[in-house]
């Protein structure tokens, strides 16, 4: 049984509707992320299962208990928010121990409980401190501590990792991830970020136009994307709009910009797609006039031809361009191997291949 089910859920201001039908059912101790562009009604949905804002209709039940008229305060919901919202007068002791004071809990166990929250984010020895006298990744964890301390069976994040720097950001991520499975609670997480959504979650939501487009794993979501507008917004990708001209065998046969052709697996009900996509760590570079083995490797691979436009080091691989004729956009592979390996310059001739089965088609 779910923990949390989220039903039509609509929000409308005036004749323009941000959230439109939304359902969602989260398992108790699942972390879901609502991932999504700016403006697609991500942040609003969590606003009105923190009970921020009122729905226009549907229901929000956890644990069975209706909370679509249940008051912020009352829900049981904590809230981890993108600005700290900290109390500057207060040191990190009494920040965090606030909501427990407001709820009545004797001060003997307040006092047990701030420390183990503190400790849970590595910040016993800072209670003193105020918050101006914290690096903004300690004022976010000492705000993760101030929810944990309330033992929420429902933690909803805001983009709270939006404020700091990449390498911050992903530490925290992991942290966050860390914690929400040593303390088991249920989390909703709000992001534009990709990467952060694949290591926190168990699942994704992609949401567009306030709808939800795909949920899945983040697994699930990134090979096996339900559409365009999925394939493209969830990491590197080459899409190219293309012509089908027939399918045969078990797959299709496409026509791209330029007259060049490839193929694909035949996975899709759509009696004509029109949309391809690849992603870049599946594709080869080499030197053109480097041929195919045999005609099972000619049904087993594609191959376009172009030339080098652009080599990025990215650390950990190369990022290589290829112009291919008449396409509009640079066709991109992620390689391992040095440039000196591969023995590629700016302006080669070149050969991109990939194997068939790794063409997506929409």
């Amino acid at each position: 049984m779910s923990h949390l089910e989220i039903k039509n859920l609509v929000k409308q201001y005036g004749s323009n509707t941000v959230v439109k039908d939304l359902n969602i059912a989260i398992n108790r101790g699942e972390m879901l992320s609502l991932l999504g562009p700016s403006g697609c009604g991500k942040s609003t949905t969590l606003r009105m299962i923190a009970g921020l804002q009122d729905p226009t209709s549907g229901s929000i039940l956890l644990g069975q208990r209706d909370l679509t008229k249940v008051p912020p305060h009352k829900r049981d919901v904590g809230l981890v928010f993108q600005n700290y919202a900290l109390f500057p007068h207060l040191n990190m002791y009494d920040n965090v121990a606030f909501g427990l004071r407001r709820k009545g809990v004797p001060k003997s166990e307040i006092k047990d409980r701030v420390e183990a929250a503190l400790r849970s984010v590595q910040l016993s020895s800072f209670v003193k401190r105020f918050p101006a006298q914290l690096s903004g990744g300690q004022q976010q964890r000492v705000a993760l501590a101030r929810t944990l301390v309330l033992q929420p069976t429902l933690v909803l994040f805001d983009e709270p990792l939006s404020n700091l720097d990449a390498k911050l950001r992903q530490a925290l991520g992991i942290e966050i991830r860390s914690l929400q499975k040593e303390f088991g609670f249920t989390g909703i997480f709000v992001t534009h970020d990709q990467e952060e959504a694949m290591v926190l979650s168990d699942r994704i939501a992609v949401m567009n136009h306030g709808r939800i487009v795909q949920i899945g794993t983040p697994q699930q979501i990134y090979t096996e994307p339900a559409d365009s507008f999925v394939a493209d917004f969830v990491g590197e990708s080459n899409l190219v709009e293309a012509s089908a001209l027939d399918a045969g065998n078990g797959k299709w046969r496409f026509e791209l910009p330029g007259g060049q052709k490839i193929m694909a697996e035949k996975t899709v009900k759509a009696a004509s797609p029109t949309y391809v996509m690849v992603r870049p760590e599946t594709v080869e570079v080499l030197p053109e006039g480097t041929g195919l083995s045999d005609v099972r490797d000619l049904e087993s691979f594609n191959s376009l031809s172009g030339n080098v436009s652009f080599i990025h080091y990215t650390g950990a691989s190369y990022l290589i361009g290829v112009v291919i004729e008449k396409m509009d956009k640079h066709f991109i592979a992620r390689l391992n191997q040095t440039t000196k390996e591969l023995g590629l310059q700016i302006g080669d001739k070149v050969q991109v291949r990939w194997p068939v089965q790794s063409t997506r088609i929409f």
